[in-house]
């Protein structure tokens, strides 16, 4: 079968061996790039598949989005519902520590399978995965039906955060530097920003500057929510953000956060704004247009938000 492979920096379709193992076969329909798949590889660090962002067929019929983490199940951490804690999450990750879905077909455990609502395109579901790390950072934080919420970044992760926030009852505010992420967010209801602080405030662009802002914007006692991942080091400005005690939250990844499965609500998300998949892919091409597929993922003068893989077109 062919699949997407990383040589020395360099993306290309390979044929490689049919994937084998317990599971379940899901026939891959499309696929997200992540920006951490571009991290990974620019830091040499990319030696599987790439692809965590997944969504597909079994052979049986259903369309499923795939939660690509793997954890054991049965830990502490993942009984208690923090599976990102979990030894065996990132190594068993698909895209990250094992071959990921930017392939025609993967394996899955059944437990990992989450079924598309009916009113969801198969096509758009990989951005449950995107969602659900929203939905991590907001259960972390908290976040009430009222509640003024600003968004700083609007990438892939920073339009997800406005969807769930959104869908929590937030009112919200949505900052960037693009006017195109900015036209996206408005579709999905968030509104421009105001000098009035905010008490939740989300840094989902990964930059100390983002972050310095972030802190800025937060009210006394509020909260900052961080679902970026931080490649470098970072600065803060550790006088105000004492001075105003505000909190620091990071997250990661995705688990039980709020009680239920952070997938299952990501799902209700996705069904509840379904222009949220035309606001955020922008560009799409064929398994065989990946290595073009990368190229514009990393070109932001043109408008690009998220570049889909449609493996089956």
């Amino acid at each position: 079968m062919k699949a997407v492979r990383v040589n020395d920096g360099v993306v290309t379709i390979e044929n490689v061996p049919e994937p084998d193992g317990q599971g379940v076969t899901v026939d891959i329909s499309s696929v997200g790039i992540c920006g951490s798949d571009l991290h990974l590889i620019d830091a040499g660090m990319m030696s599987v598949t790439p692809g965590h962002e997944i969504a597909g067929i079994t052979k049986d019929g259903r369309e499923v989005a795939i939660e690509p983490m793997l954890s054991c199940g049965v830990c502490s951490y993942c009984l208690d519902g923090e599976e990102p804690y979990c030894k065996d999450s990132l190594p068993n990750t698909f895209g990250i520590g094992i071959d990921g879905g930017m392939a025609e077909r993967i394996i899955v455990p059944e437990r990992f399978l989450i079924p598309l609502d009916p009113r969801i395109r198969v096509e758009d579901a990989f951005l449950v995965e995107p969602l659900a790390v929203a939905v991590r950072s907001f259960g972390r934080v908290g976040v009430n039906e009222g509640d003024r919420v600003c968004v700083i970044g609007a990438g892939t992760i920073g339009l997800c955060c406005v969807a769930v926030a959104r869908y929590m009852g937030g009112i919200v505010e949505l900052e960037s530097r693009h006017s195109h992420q900015l036209e996206a967010g408005s579709r999905i209801g968030a509104i421009e920003s105001t000098d009035q602080p905010a008490q939740v405030v989300i840094e989902a662009a990964g930059t100390s500057s983002a972050l310095s802002q972030a802190i800025e914007k937060c009210e006394k006692g509020g909260i900052v929510g961080i679902p970026s991942t931080y490649w470098a080091p970072v600065e803060i400005p550790a006088l105000t953000m004492g001075m105003k005690e505000v909190s620091l939250v990071p997250s990661i990844t995705y688990g039980h956060t709020t009680g239920q499965r952070d997938f299952d609500l990501a799902m209700s998300v996705l069904a509840e704004f379904p222009e949220l998949g035309r606001a955020i892919i922008t560009n799409r091409f064929p398994l065989d247009g990946a290595t073009e597929a990368f190229e514009t993922a990393r070109d932001r003068s043109m408008g690009v938000i998220k570049v889909a893989i449609d493996v089956q077109s």
